[in-house]
């Protein structure tokens, strides 16, 4: 899928989407971002969903409206209107009675999705199963909990090492600046010490339960171990069929310097060819797109993205620099006037450019350039 254009879905008036190597979404909040995300992972695991939801005893019989709630969530199936939404894939319809109407469809996943609700796959410090809950939930949550849960009765969870940091599981770059910036040098580990298995920080020789760890650290695990499956400890680089991964909001909760150690992590899935798709309130994720696509632009080394990023020059970072400047980027601006939202091409940032929705890189820069703009002329009058 190169190209995704969207008429009349929720509050989604009008969508036109070229994807790039990292394609990020921004927005203020029910602008229609996440669901747009879903919509990509239907287009492209509409197999594996329906055999999912199948296998977990999840019946909508054979009706559009009762699958898009099981999907999109409860409440949800009136955002597609047979009547008025059109979505077309690299110029072929996408229609979903013609979907369900094919029969055999092959299980295979191709895009792993990261909620925003990720936070809910954990209760008691373990992944929740699909069925844990309610039918009425969207599907991406569900199905993210089950993947966590396979990923520690498995392989992650049999043994008796540190689930982070764990040799062999991401570079040691990405975990120095990741143990550093988010867990300040504590250790994700699992408790086996119970009746039941739980996963718990341990900090200074304490072992702290899930539910007392920071914001930030409660929506950062999960993450995390969904970065585990999209980079193998095999030596694979990539995992299975999965082609893209797209994350929701992974600023959650974290200081601008854990941001920073996850721009990184973003770059490490570009290098390993993934096609990422990012949902974000966090202006430093556009300030990482100006930068190289500005020292792209001016010729400069890719060993200057590297000081961007504030990592040493290594076997790691130098490919890593290198492959990243030859990516494509694009960002897109939910724009919402009263209860109706356009999506605008704003992948340029350009600050001269008169339209505000490019040039406050879709209203993140917005309060600073006020600010900037008050102050100053405040600071002009002073002086006369």
């Amino acid at each position: 899928m190169k190209r995704l254009i969207v008429n009349s879905l929720g509050q989604i008036r009008e969508a036109d989407i070229t994807f790039g190597d990292l394609t990020v979404f921004v927005g203020e909040q029910a602008s229609g971002k996440s669901i747009l995300l879903q919509l990509v992972k239907l287009i492209l695991d509409v197999g594996d969903i329906t055999q999912t939801l199948k296998k977990n005893g999840y019946d909508w019989h054979e009706k559009a409206v009762n699958f898009l709630s099981l999907y999109f969530g409860e409440g949800m199936e009136g955002i597609w209107d047979n009547a008025t939404t059109k979505i077309t894939v690299d110029d072929e319809d996408f229609d979903l009675d013609k979907v369900f109407s094919k029969k055999g469809r092959k299980k295979e996943e191709r895009l792993f999705l990261i909620p925003a609700h990720r936070a809910m796959a954990l209760k008691d410090g373990w992944p929740r199963t699909f069925t844990d809950y309610a039918i009425g939930d969207p599907y991406v949550v569900k199905q993210f909990s089950e993947h966590l849960r396979q990923l520690l009765e498995t392989s992650l969870g049999s043994g008796k090492g540190d689930i982070f940091p764990q040799t062999g599981r991401m570079n040691k770059t990405l975990r120095d600046v990741i143990g550093e910036s988010i867990f300040g040098g504590g250790k994700v580990k699992l408790d086996r010490s119970g009746l039941r298995k739980r996963i718990v920080l341990e900090v200074a020789g304490n072992q702290l339960p899930f539910m007392v760890w920071s914001t930030g650290q409660r929506e950062f695990v999960p993450l995390l171990m969904g970065l585990y499956l999209l980079i193998p400890a095999d030596g694979n680089r990539k995992k299975n069929n999965l082609k893209w991964v797209v994350i929701e909001e992974p600023e959650m909760g974290l200081h601008p310097k854990a941001i920073s150690a996850l721009l990184t992590v973003f770059l490490e899935l570009m290098n390993r060819d993934y096609k990422v798709i990012v949902s974000t309130h966090s202006s430093q994720v556009l300030e990482l797109i100006w930068s190289i696509q500005y020292l792209v632009k001016a010729g400069a080394k890719p060993t200057q993205l590297m000081e961007v990023l504030d990592l040493k020059s290594n076997y790691f970072s130098r490919p890593l620099s290198e492959t990243v400047f030859k990516k494509k980027f694009r960002t897109y601006y939910f724009s919402r006037l009263e209860k109706i939202v356009n999506v605008k091409d704003i992948s340029t940032l350009d600050a001269e450019n008169p339209d505000e929705a490019v040039s406050d890189w879709g209203g993140l820069t917005a309060f600073s350039t006020r600010v900037s703009e008050v102050v100053s002329e405040a600071m002009w009058r002073a002086d006369l």
